[in-house]
């Protein structure tokens, strides 16, 4: 084999070894914020059974959103 073969197949291998580990990189932090969003939907949705409260109704939630929203755009456009 001459230098330029060997030169390619290092290059190839340090390729694919880079794309193994890029992959499962990708593949691990997929699967922890998929976990985390599973534990912290349960964990809100006790809290959210447990607390009776009016003001935790998705409506007066939503209305306070829009309240912040409209008083930075409105900060941003004055």
């Amino acid at each position: 084999m001459t230098e330029q073969d060997i030169l390619i197949q290092e290059g190839m291998s340090l390729l694919y070894s880079g794309m193994v580990v890029v992959f499962s990189f990708l593949l691990m932090l997929i699967i922890s914020v998929n976990l985390l969003r599973i534990f912290f939907s349960s964990s809100v949705n006790k809290n959210t059974n447990n607390s009776g409260d009016i003001n935790s109704s998705p409506l007066v939630q939503n209305n306070v959103h829009h309240k912040i929203i409209k008083e930075v755009l409105g900060g941003i456009r004055s």
